[in-house]
């Protein structure tokens, strides 16, 4: 086992320090990071794409691997606009 890097231990000291809500709206603003990501990523090969439609599109990219999420994903694919 190797032994922790001074900077993984502030960071660990840091996270460890910080509230349950703190850490919540640290996850959340990730999430949405990630998501705005995986937007621009479809804009660039789409950008006429629909909102409704760019929205499942992102969540097909994050759920798409769990077969009931993407089978409840496609049907909303289906009916949206372009």
């Amino acid at each position: 086992m190797t032994s922790m890097s001074q900077i993984e231990i502030e960071y660990q000291t840091r996270i460890d320090g910080m509230s349950i809500p703190e850490k919540m709206a640290i996850s959340a603003t990730m999430f949405k990071w990630t998501r705005d990501m995986i937007a621009r990523e479809i804009l660039k090969s789409n950008p006429s794409i629909s909102e409704t439609r760019l929205k499942w599109e992102v969540a097909m990219r994050q759920y798409g691997h769990e077969p009931q999420a993407r089978k409840l994903i496609q049907k909303m694919l289906d009916h949206s606009p372009d």
